[in-house]
């Protein structure tokens, strides 16, 4: 490795250690703002943490970025392939935490009610599983600044993961959402990271196999959250 590499390893390191910092930071002041305003932040549940975990990395797909992560990465040196990795996973990371944690002051400054946006996320999420399910997903994405666009978002953190987390935000505990959060951007980090020995060892129709089992939970996902709106509205029954 040459010092250059070195020094920009050295570099990334430092960025993430204090982005970490920052995330941890921000987390603690919102939870206490929120505990003191009458939010309920409620309890580490893992059981929850599990079922919210499944339902991001469903809609997320990590593995449905593996062809574009590659195809924009290819011909780069490891430590260039790196830097694509940690910012797109870092910001990944700033989308999901930032809906998670402010999703019911945006429902708030929208005069718009959780049902609302619960239907209106449902559609959304209905919409990328078909797409998926018909492999047409990521099919117009552009390579130039991978990192942050396409791949962070609206490839990896799209309108519909946008829309879950503001939905769980306001229906669940907001700290088992926030670490289902942190779970499911480890995940893409992990993806992303060992994306060419997955590729190799799954193969291009393994990968498509996988997208396609993604849909099938997405379309699930998206129907009961459709029903639960529809409950709110008493026009469906329990």
């Amino acid at each position: 490795m040459s010092m250059n590499d070195s020094s920009t390893t050295k570099r990334h390191g430092v960025i993430r250690r204090a982005g970490a910092v920052v995330v941890l930071v921000l987390i603690g002041i919102v939870i206490v703002v929120q505990n003191a305003a009458g939010f309920r932040v409620g309890i580490v549940n893992p059981s929850q943490i599990g079922t919210i975990s499944i339902q991001l990395i469903s809609i997320i797909n990590p593995l449905s970025v593996l062809p574009t992560f590659l195809l924009c990465t290819q011909g780069l040196s490891k430590v260039e392939r790196s830097k694509i990795v940690h910012i797109t996973s870092l910001f990944v990371l700033a989308l999901i935490l930032t809906f998670a944690l402010i999703g019911r002051l945006i429902i708030s400054a929208l005069q718009v009610s959780v049902s609302s946006f619960e239907l209106g996320g449902a559609v959304l999420v209905m919409i990328i599983a078909v797409d998926m399910m018909k492999g047409t997903q990521g099919q117009m994405l552009d390579a130039t600044q991978a990192a942050l666009v396409p791949l962070a978002t609206p490839l990896i953190v799209g309108p519909g993961t946008m829309s879950t987390l503001i939905v769980l935000a306001n229906s669940d505990n907001l700290i088992n959402v926030l670490v289902a959060g942190i779970i499911s951007a480890f995940c893409v980090f992990l993806i992303l990271k060992y994306s060419d020995r997955i590729a190799k060892l799954i193969g291009n129709n393994g990968v498509q196999a996988v997208s396609r089992l993604m849909a099938i939970i997405l379309a699930a996902i998206a129907a009961n959250m459709v029903h639960s709106a529809l409950l709110a509205w008493g026009i469906a029954k329990s």
